[in-house]
């Protein structure tokens, strides 16, 4: 059974393959860069066993490439499988479960929303006091506040 390769990125005639089964399979890269660099339409073929990737300037169809590839052993070409959750699922659970605790350990009398609110008006005072502006840092936080907030919104209305 042949390795699994992805399109991992195209612009152009730059194309740069993934096959993860073969990481660090020196011999296969090698391998495969030169049976690449000899399909027709590829004019440049760069291999990293340590990235699993292949690098190519190509100019063609794509399936023609796959069938190459096929045809000379090295990989079959698949499309590209959708992660299994997004980085922001991810952080929105664990806030989930911090908002939670906090929740629980002030026996429902504070939520996230109010202690990062108490948090940024704390160091807000703090750095008036001191007589900084504390502009980018709380402006950074409130945005992503709000990105999750608007990403935990869209969720719960799923």
């Amino acid at each position: 059974m042949l390795p699994a390769a992805y399109v991992a990125h195209q612009a152009g005639e730059r194309l740069r393959l993934r096959i993860p089964a073969r990481k660090g399979d020196a011999a296969f890269f090698t391998r495969a860069e030169r049976d690449l660099a000899g399909c027709a339409g590829v004019a440049y073929a760069e291999a990293n066993p340590l990235t699993a990737s292949v690098l190519l300037h190509y100019h063609g169809d794509l399936a023609d490439l796959a069938a190459a590839a096929a045809a000379g052993q090295l990989f079959s070409l698949e499309p590209p499988q959708p992660p299994s959750r997004s980085v922001l699922d991810i952080v929105s659970d664990r806030v989930e479960r911090l908002e939670q605790l906090v929740l629980h350990g002030s026996r429902g009398a504070v939520d996230l929303d109010t202690l990062l609110f108490v948090g940024l008006v704390g160091a807000g005072i703090v750095q008036i006091a001191r007589g900084r502006a504390l502009g980018p840092a709380s402006t950074l936080l409130a945005n992503a506040a709000t990105i999750l907030a608007v990403h935990r919104a869209r969720r719960a209305g799923q």
